[in-house]
């Protein structure tokens, strides 16, 4: 059965995905950080036990507050509430994880140094709802992981400012075709959806004319939208005024709740001192791939024609096509 047919609950502290008979694969693993991302206040466990081995190893995977490696995985050494930590890992990649695992599982491994003893492991307790059936056995993957690269920070800065407009400090619109056509032939490959928001908002003048937000103000609400979004989530420039919010492994059921989550954390509180949230004027244009359409081209021009029926009708946020 495929993980996502089918994932238990408790009580909103955990959610427990089918039981495995191999080793996860990336698909499980990406699955697993999906699922965390979608419920910040949740520790999915992933739990599997290959026909060799005695051990029912289990993958807790939560979101790390306050990190920008990205979500923290922890392996156990059993299922049970007593079963020992094998390692704690923050990554946003799952063939990194994946491999760790894959070694972890081969008695004559050791990964000792993988394990991160100065972040806690997530703490849930454990369900005791029935097990759905195992799934057919796969064969496992065993890699001998080299020690890792040391990366350099000046150059990913130095990418970064290349990438990023100098006066906003958000992705440039080239930038923004770059990871759209990504996540694109991602889609292609696999099958995952991913989801656009095209982002307007304007002031309200004295004059009752409209005019664009001012940097410190525009400056405010990317720092509330990177807060509300994931860091999978990417905040780029479209068309001046318009902003694009790019959401991989996103479809349109789960790209509206956010755009009203957005639409409530820009408007709760000022955005500049002085400035009445009355007279902020936000509108959502709303389409996704696969939901909406199968070209990037047309899943712009989809969100763009959502975002300007939302000018026209007077409505906040518009999912193309909207009655």
């Amino acid at each position: 059965m495929p993980l996502h047919d089918s994932f238990k609950t408790n009580s909103g502290a955990n959610m427990r995905l089918s039981k495995l008979s191999a080793v996860p694969s990336e698909q499980d693993l990406m699955f697993a950080m999906n699922q965390a991302g979608k419920n910040p206040r949740a520790v999915i466990e992933l739990p599997w036990k290959t026909s060799t081995s005695p051990v029912t190893f289990v993958l807790k995977v939560s979101v790390a507050q306050g990190s920008d490696e990205g979500p923290l995985w922890t392996l156990y050494n059993g299922d049970t509430p007593d079963s020992g930590v094998l390692w704690s890992h923050e990554s946003m990649d799952p063939f990194l994880i994946q491999s760790l695992i894959a070694a972890e599982c081969d008695p004559s491994r050791s990964l000792n140094t993988y394990v991160d003893t100065s972040k806690p492991a997530p703490i849930a307790e454990e369900p005791q709802t029935a097990r759905p059936p195992e799934r057919p056995t796969r064969s496992a993957l065993h890699v001998d992981l080299p020690k890792p690269v040391e990366l350099d920070k000046s150059i990913l800065d130095a990418l970064q400012l290349q990438l990023r407009r100098k006066e906003t400090g958000l992705y440039s619109e080239a930038s923004f075709y770059f990871f759209l056509i990504q996540e694109f032939n991602r889609f292609q490959r696999s099958g995952l959806p991913v989801a656009l928001i095209l982002f307007d908002m304007s002031i309200t003048m004295h004059d009752g004319r409209l005019g664009m937000p001012p940097l410190r103000v525009l400056h405010e609400a990317a720092q509330r939208i990177a807060a509300t979004c994931r860091n999978l989530d990417i905040l780029c420039h479209y068309k001046d005024p318009i902003l694009a919010i790019l959401l991989p492994h996103t479809s349109t059921n789960e790209a509206l709740p956010l755009a009203s989550r957005l639409q409530n954390v820009l408007l709760q509180n000022p955005l500049a001192p002085g400035l009445d949230s009355n007279n902020v004027v936000l509108h959502f244009g709303v389409a996704a791939i696969p939901d909406t359409c199968d070209h990037p081209g047309v899943l712009i021009a989809a969100a763009h024609e959502a975002l300007e029926q939302g000018k026209r009708t007077n409505n906040s946020i518009v999912l193309f096509p909207s009655a």
